[in-house]
């Protein structure tokens, strides 16, 4: 049985008796939805319309052009910051073959074959950095999940090793 925590970032299907193919799918996590952003940009606008009508009477008026661009660049880092939860990884496990397909933002397509049975997945904890999760085949290694936090590392490590064992185990 694989352990995947409450608020995991990935999750995994099985379907051994039809296909012989297990699918773990990660995504990255944003904590604020469409109604959030609405709430906090309505509050941020409403902030900083305040403060413009603060510096007009103030004598001060070329600040609000400043403010409004400040609105502009916040909207335009959410907005980028939400393309980026566009990404999603995806690992197919069979017998003979592990495939992981990389989708980026734009739609882009990256798939790696890796044709191991001995293929292994591991977390490297490091200091001053976020926990990085490769899995090793041979003498090479794959960086996958780099937007999942280091909790989610350590515990995907361990379920990709216990779909690869049980697929080591089906042959």
């Amino acid at each position: 049985m694989v352990k995947q925590s409450k608020n995991s970032h990935w999750h995994f299907e099985t379907n051994l008796k039809q296909h012989e193919i297990i699918t773990i799918t990660l995504c990255p996590y944003r904590s604020l939805g469409n109604r959030g952003y609405s709430y906090l940009m309505i509050g941020f606008m409403g902030l900083m319309f305040f403060l413009g009508l603060f510096f007009y009477f103030m004598g001060a008026w070329p600040v609000i052009g400043f403010l409004g661009i400040e609105i502009g660049l916040v909207w335009f880092l959410f907005k980028v910051n939400y393309k980026s939860s566009k990404n999603f990884e995806q690992i197919l496990i069979t017998k003979n073959s592990t495939l992981i397909k990389k989708i980026n933002w734009r739609g882009a397509i990256i798939n790696f074959t890796i044709e191991s049975p001995w293929i292994k997945a591991s977390c490297i904890k490091s200091r001053g950095t976020s926990d990085k999760l490769f899995l090793n085949y041979h003498a090479d290694q794959l960086e996958i999940g780099k937007f999942l936090p280091p909790q989610e590392k350590a515990l995907l490590a361990n379920a990709l090793n216990n779909c690869f064992e049980q697929m080591r185990g089906a042959c």
